[in-house]
């Protein structure tokens, strides 16, 4: 393999190292995420062999009993990790706020549903029977169709290995990369003389950690009296420009963010040996709070960790689906099946394919702004893709069914008409998730080529690995929102097929997400107007979705990353949400004619 990479021209070793250094990160994931699945799973294969634990889920109640216990001992610990035991930092900056403690009332749903996968997936994991048919399930259906998109990702991420940039230093940075080292002290200065000038005043030494400069994240100071920072004691010694404090100005310096309340050079020496000197410009004594936040040398190691996550609770997630509600299951099986073989399915996957690939070289005339447009476009166009894919698949398998009376065969056997609609909706929700996964991970792709491309097109520097790494990382939470959105679009179609035929179902479908996208502009429009409009206004925010919190475009444009406390209120919003389409649809079909 080395030596075929040899045969490489050395000009293009380094963009191609740009850009398959990203890549190979998420293949790295996509790995360890797999191998950690089996891992948990050969575990629980071996605790099976415990009779208590290997046939507990066949009694169920007791089975929801303690699957209930471990979910909400997940939960809560998750809750209060992220917000009680949070780190926070004793040296706060005026203005800022933590987010993540403003809004973890967003956290419960999202810890919840965590608990749940965790709780059911320990006791069907624990189950003789789901060891027993472990690889069964990893061939059949939508799971297999999914491990067959992952090892294919990880092939080709993993095949360039010998031309990724930093290889050692991302690997080396894999055990300190989930916790940043905090560095936290209060140092007491002596005033100033009085009988010198402010500017005089001598400088007093204080040994502080032995910091790396490079792996400095972020510095905060505080200071209650105007100080000076320099790395040595008299100005002939100088190496770098003091740095003044003013009292009671919180001074905060992270690396790489262009703010302009943010100081952009480090405020510490770049040699801390020798240690730091400070000079108190008062003639009161001095109290300074400083705070180094340190990161490893390769930061970017998280997505390896975060990749991995995601797809072990996916893989338990769907296993824990297919063992825990048996009939959901295979109804949902039966329809994922029917519709990936139809021809639209395929279809709109090639074009799709086509399309993503077809916009790097399309010319957005933006203005330096290409990325953006490639990012918002791409993912636009999977969200639509997924919509038509699955309004489609609900007048399919859900009006047709009803119409050919093919529903009424399954009802006769010991099929309930909850489970029957819970797993046509399942059904279709996972032919949508296998598309944006296919997709979203060929967007990834491209969006983390396209900062080289279009260095290359404007003959300007190239950008590092890095800087593809956050292009390509940045889309993943969008698309993550937009497949909330097709969620509930989904939801609302498989309720309007049990009255409505497919053509009324599109018809239904588009005024909704016109309207769901419009819903905040009409309440806002609505504020100062009268009365009638003001409740006109609230009463289409009631009845329709507002689907402008799934909207991503704002965030993009504005090169803003996602946080993903927005995140866990979007999913919040989509929950509550899908709980009421559901009970509609259950309603809707619950006294519908078969006959």
């Amino acid at each position: 393999m080395a030596s075929v990479f040899a045969l490489i021209p050395l000009q293009q070793v380094s963009w191609l190292s740009s850009w398959l250094t990203p890549i190979w990160i998420l293949a790295i994931g996509m790995l360890l995420g797999l191998v950690a699945t089996a891992a948990i799973y050969l575990v629980l294969a071996a605790l099976s062999r415990i009779p208590a634990l290997g046939n507990l889920a066949e009694d169920t109640r007791k089975a929801t009993f303690v699957a209930m216990g471990i979910a909400i001992v997940v939960a809560g610990l998750g809750i209060l990790k992220t917000v009680v035991f949070a780190d926070s930092p004793e040296i706060t900056v005026a203005g800022e706020e933590n987010p993540t403690a403003a809004h973890s009332a967003y956290l419960i749903l999202p810890m919840v549903g965590l608990g749940v996968i965790v709780g059911w997936g320990l006791v069907f994991g624990f189950w003789k029977r789901t060891i027993r048919e472990f690889f069964q399930i990893a061939r059949e259906g939508i799971t297999g169709y999914l491990l067959m998109a992952l090892v294919g990702f990880i092939i080709l991420g993993l095949a360039p290995t010998m031309l990724v940039t930093d290889r050692d230093k991302i690997l080396s940075s894999l055990p300190a990369v989930l916790e940043s080292d905090r560095w936290e002290t209060t140092i007491t200065l002596d005033p100033a003389p009085a009988d010198l000038p402010a500017d005089q005043s001598p400088f007093q030494r204080h040994d502080l950690v032995q910091y790396d400069p490079e792996a400095v994240s972020e510095v905060v100071i505080v200071s209650d009296r105007t100080i000076m920072i320099a790395d040595a004691e008299s100005p002939d010694n100088f190496t770098m420009s003091p740095q003044r404090f003013e009292s009671d100005d919180p001074v905060v310096w992270r690396r790489g963010k262009e703010n302009p309340l943010i100081r952009s050079v480090l405020p510490l020496p770049l040699d801390p040996t020798n240690g730091v000197y400070f000079q108190n410009r008062e003639v009161d004594p001095a109290t300074v709070k400083i705070a180094i936040v340190t990161k490893p040398a390769a930061p970017e190691a998280l997505t390896i960790w975060v990749t991995a996550f995601i797809v072990v609770l996916l893989l338990t997630a769907m296993i824990t689906i297919r063992q825990a509600a048996p009939q959901v299951s295979a109804i949902a099986l039966a329809t994922a099946k029917s519709e990936l073989a139809q021809p639209l399915y395929v279809t709109l996957l090639l074009i799709g394919f086509a399309a993503i690939v077809l916009f790097i070289w399309v010319p957005f005339h933006t203005l330096g702004e290409d990325i953006k447009v490639l990012k918002d476009s791409g993912m636009t166009l999977i969200m639509i893709f997924s919509i038509i894919q699955a309004v489609w698949s609900s007048g399919t398998s859900v009006s047709e069914e009803i119409e050919g009376r093919t529903a009424l065969t399954v009802l006769s056997k010991p099929v309930s008409r909850q489970s029957f609609m819970i797993g046509k909706y399942l059904g279709i929700m996972w032919t949508i998730l296998l598309m944006f996964v296919i997709l979203g991970l060929l967007l990834m792709v491209v969006t983390a080529y396209k900062p080289i491309y279009d260095s290359r097109e404007n003959t300007t520097e190239q950008p590092p690995w890095q800087t593809c790494h956050l292009e390509m990382v940045t889309t993943a939470p969008g698309l993550c929102l937009l497949f909330m959105e097709t969620t509930l679009i989904a939801g609302i179609s498989v309720a309007i097929a049990t009255r409505l035929p497919v053509i009324a179902n599109f018809v239904i479908c588009f005024t909704i997400y016109v309207i769901g996208n419009i819903t905040s502009p009409i309440v806002r429009a609505s504020a100062e107007d009268n009365e009638l409009v003001r409740f006109v206004g609230r009463l289409i925010a009631v009845v329709f979705p507002n689907l402008n919190t799934f909207n991503v475009q704002a965030g993009v444009d504005a090169g803003n990353p996602i946080p993903p406390i927005y995140l866990a209120g979007a999913f919040t919003y989509l929950a509550c949400f899908m709980v009421v389409v559901l009970v509609v649809s259950l309603l809707l079909f619950e006294d519908r004619d078969l006959a």
